[in-house]
């Protein structure tokens, strides 16, 4: 046979797998209800994500807190997916609903009252999407991967254009990639600024490195990523005690690293605005300068930068 005949068979084989293997793929989504978030993608290589690109929102907050985040640039609030709460979301601002559980807990809304919660609001204009779960165990509690994806189709097929997403951290993601629960967008919480008062010097940014490559290796699309930056300490907390509130400088570093890794996220969260007793305290509401570093001047350059 003469050679280049064979590499032609060789590269026509090669083509057919590789239409095969798209094609099943293609099967697979439609039978899973796997749909492709719409929203912009990452571009590698890019700065800081461009004004209007990103959406903005810095978790825990009170409707008293809503002009100081509009100052500071943060487009989104959380809220429950109540009628008064969703009214009072102001002009330029849109809801991220809380309806999620934590690790293995019970969810903020049951199956019925859930169904009623997206029919009342999936096709509301101030609602940007659902906040689904907060840090899934599947590795102690596996079937919160079947109840996320049970409610992201929900979603999908009754608040057309509203974002599903989840937050993870640092246990076992691949049960829950879009892919397989069906959710637009993925949180990622790696915390850097932890340790003992000797360590302070130093945040872990590598931290962040680690944990995208989770991502990357359980099948977590990067454009599906959002970032969940750190701006809390837990110098007043009643529970914990491990983290610290970033310095300006290593703050920096965090936004830095982010870009990086994650340029044009269609998401970014700043954990926490409000103090939670056991787990932030202080947090960015604080962080305006005197007793804690001014991360809130930080965060207004980001969020609205020409």
């Amino acid at each position: 046979m003469d050679v280049r005949d064979a590499r032609f068979k060789i590269a026509i084989a090669a083509a057919t797998v590789v239409l095969v293997a798209g094609f099943l793929l293609y099967l697979h989504d439609r039978a899973s209800g796997y749909r492709p978030y719409q929203g912009p993608l990452a571009a590698p290589g890019t700065p800081a994500a461009a004004p209007g690109g990103t959406r903005r929102i810095a978790l825990n907050t009170q409707p008293s807190d809503y002009p100081r985040l509009r100052a500071l640039g943060y487009d989104l609030v959380d809220v429950k997916a109540d009628p008064g709460l969703v009214a009072g979301v102001p002009a330029g601002m849109r809801a991220l609903l809380w309806v999620g559980n934590f690790t293995c807990g019970d969810f903020e809304l049951g199956w019925d009252e859930f169904q009623r919660a997206v029919q009342r609001f999936g096709r509301d204009p101030k609602v940007y999407g659902w906040y689904l779960s907060d840090e899934p165990n599947t590795g102690d509690c596996p079937e919160v991967a079947g109840e996320i994806r049970r409610r992201a189709r929900y979603i999908e097929a009754h608040a057309p254009g509203q974002v599903s997403f989840i937050s993870l951290t640092d246990w076992p993601m691949k049960p829950l990639t879009p892919r397989r629960v069906g959710v637009d967008l993925v949180g990622l919480d790696p915390y850097p600024c932890k340790g003992s008062a000797e360590t302070r010097e130093h945040c872990d940014i590598g931290a962040i490195d680690r944990m995208v490559r989770m991502a990357d290796a359980a099948g977590i699309p990067r454009a599906r990523i959002a970032p969940v930056l750190q701006t809390f300490g837990q110098s007043c907390s009643k529970g914990d005690k491990q983290y610290w509130m970033p310095t300006r400088a290593q703050f920096r570093g965090i936004l830095a690293r982010w870009d990086r890794l994650v340029p044009r996220p269609p998401l970014e969260i700043s954990y926490s605005w409000g103090r939670q007793d056991e787990w932030a305290c202080p947090s960015l509401s604080d962080a305006s300068g005197g007793a804690h570093p001014d991360l809130q001047s930080l965060m207004k350059a980001r969020n609205t930068a020409r």
